[in-house]
């Protein structure tokens, strides 16, 4: 009877070193930290020189930041060398990617898939190199088409445009500054037109405001929907229409433009979720020109008008899932 009870007593001292030691187990589990996740990659944007893509830019880096948790960046440059850092990898997402005015090397990067398209981003734009305002028209009944600067040069002749006819073009190194200069000796008016290209959009803005003001003669690139364009009337001299692959540099109008949102291949694999958010985002006309106005009435910054645009318009929570929905508004309300 005695060594039964030695060898059960054995087994019972067993069990509860066992259990204990399976307990000593599971509190010590229990109270350690659950592993951080690896911290994500930066994600790079593009920071072109224009208010519509800045603006894009911050309102898509502060939902990715707050609500997916990636750290952003971005890179500031002119629209060519961009596109460059975007084949190289360097930057992964350009919010405007405008076409025709970059079709060619778009067109080659897409083929050897350098770049992948996510669809558009603006709603389309107008442009055109020989924007008046419309009192320049209604004062001068015999202009009406690109040809008719010959006869009608010394309107816009000014101190620095050497006897020419002065047009501000595109912004210095903005694509459509090359287009424009290739359209003007298309048309075989180099020796009319003098092309005058602005530092930055808000010097081309304002060099087309003062003049409305004083009811000058203007002649330029313009483009919409921008809020100078939708405040001021504006006319277009009569251009041919661009046939099938051709070109506006070849000498004809500027078809309506594509704006395309654009990232890096190496994206769709280490970010999938970012990336179906680009697919979802568009940034119509009414809320792009109701956030610049908003900026320009109120002297604000781009990241301003960011925070406030995603204060005041619900369209951006149909690009993300609720719980990235929720955490940018906690971060808003913060």
């Amino acid at each position: 009877m005695l060594k039964v009870w030695q060898i059960t007593g054995r087994a019972i001292l067993g069990v509860v070193i066992g259990v204990v030691a399976l307990a000593a187990v599971a509190c010590t589990a229990a109270s350690s930290p659950t592993p951080e996740p690896p911290p994500k990659d930066p994600i790079v944007f593009a920071d072109l020189s224009w208010d519509s893509a800045k603006l894009q830019n911050r309102i898509a880096m502060f939902i990715l930041e707050r609500g997916y948790g990636y750290p952003v960046d971005v890179i500031s440059g002119d629209t060519i060398a961009l596109f460059d850092e975007l084949l190289k990898g360097t930057t992964q997402v350009t919010m405007e990617i405008w076409l025709p005015n970059q079709q060619e090397a778009w067109d080659l990067a897409v083929g050897d898939g350098s770049v992948i398209s996510l669809g558009r981003s603006l709603d389309d734009n107008w442009q055109s190199t020989f924007a008046v305002p419309q009192y320049v028209l209604n004062e001068n009944p015999g202009l009406t088409s690109v040809q008719d600067l010959r006869k009608f040069k010394d309107l816009f002749v000014t101190p620095d445009s050497d006897g020419k006819a002065r047009l501000v073009t595109c912004v210095v190194g903005w694509e459509c500054e090359n287009i424009n200069e290739q359209k003007v000796a298309a048309y075989g008016l180099t020796d009319v037109v003098e092309l005058v290209s602005p530092r930055s959009e808000a010097a081309l803005f304002a060099s087309l405001e003062g003049a409305y003001v004083k009811r000058d003669p203007w002649l330029g690139y313009m483009w919409g929907p921008t809020k100078t364009a939708s405040e001021l009337d504006l006319a277009m001299l009569t251009e041919p229409k661009c046939g099938v692959d051709v070109g506006p540099e070849t000498g004809c109008a500027y078809p309506a433009t594509r704006v395309l949102i654009a990232v890096h291949p190496s994206l769709i694999t280490r970010a999938p979720e970012v990336v179906e958010f680009l697919r979802l985002w568009r940034f119509p006309a009414p809320s792009q020109i109701a956030a610049v106005e908003w900026m320009a009435d109120r002297d604000a910054s781009i990241d301003e008008g960011a925070i406030w645009f995603l204060q005041n318009h619900d369209i951006w929570a149909d690009w993300v899932p609720p719980d990235v929905e929720q955490r940018v508004k906690e971060a808003l309300a913060n």
